[in-house]
């Protein structure tokens, strides 16, 4: 009978203290979450705010060089410019041209911010000039009846920089995808815009899809182990922070 005490002692107190700890567990991914997920979206939401207010000061006929330069400062871009309706590029550095035959209205970005009628954030690509990962953010505006579209490029190495510093307790560790399943940033070298399952073996990108602003704990099996993993949506850009 003692020996039964004891284990149904030990057994409880065992079940508590797991409890407790997974409670912690939770809590602390929870407010890592939150947390990094507002830094992140803070992050679109000042480089959206620089292209819109360059827009609004480019509907006038003047010259657009100032306002492209101050869009650029103000959103840390590396670099902005304007295409046009006519087919014209224009840069915040007046002595860059564009490349012979080079027609802005063909761009993804400018179809798409001509599209949506909005600012927009690009998905993430390989820059032609560095080879690094970045992504274009853009506006529509008219000037003298004519459309047009303002944009600013920027790479993604302060973002990478940002989510590879979270910490979490344990192996524990963050990363940022695409809803559509592609990585954005993540600890693995050279791992940029490769599909998620690829990187993170067994990752179910259906999870990525369905993520939304709520922070449910699941438990899932990936790289041949048991882990515990969040999938959350960053607001004003269509990724996702696991």
């Amino acid at each position: 009978m003692i020996m039964l005490v004891i284990a149904a002692l030990s057994g409880i107190a065992y079940w508590q203290m797991r409890i407790q700890i997974v409670d912690g567990v939770n809590k602390e991914i929870e407010a890592s979450v939150r947390g990094n997920r507002e830094a992140l979206s803070r992050w679109i939401a000042q480089r959206r705010d620089a292209i819109e207010a360059a827009a609004n000061r480019l509907t006038s006929e003047g010259d657009p060089l100032p306002f492209l330069n101050a869009g650029k400062d103000a959103g840390r871009f590396d670099q902005t410019f304007a295409g046009y309706g006519d087919k014209r590029m224009i840069y915040n550095l007046a002595e860059k041209k564009p490349p012979e035959g080079y027609d802005p209205t063909a761009r993804p970005w400018y179809k798409l911010a001509s599209e949506v009628k909005a600012t927009v954030v690009t998905a993430p690509y390989i820059f032609a000039s560095t080879k690094k990962p970045g992504i274009t953010v853009a506006r529509p505006f008219t000037v003298a009846g004519q459309p047009a579209v303002v944009g600013g490029d920027i790479s993604l190495e302060e973002m990478i920089t940002l989510v590879n510093a979270i910490q979490l307790r344990g192996d524990g560790y963050a990363f940022l995808a695409t809803r559509d399943g592609k990585i954005v940033a993540h600890h693995k070298p050279d791992s940029a815009l490769k599909p998620v399952a690829e990187v993170v073996g067994g990752f179910n990108a259906g999870v990525l899809q369905s993520a939304d602003n709520n922070i449910a704990v699941s438990e899932v099996t990936l790289d041949g182990r048991t882990k515990y993993l969040v999938a959350s949506s960053v607001s004003g850009v269509d990724w996702v922070l696991c």
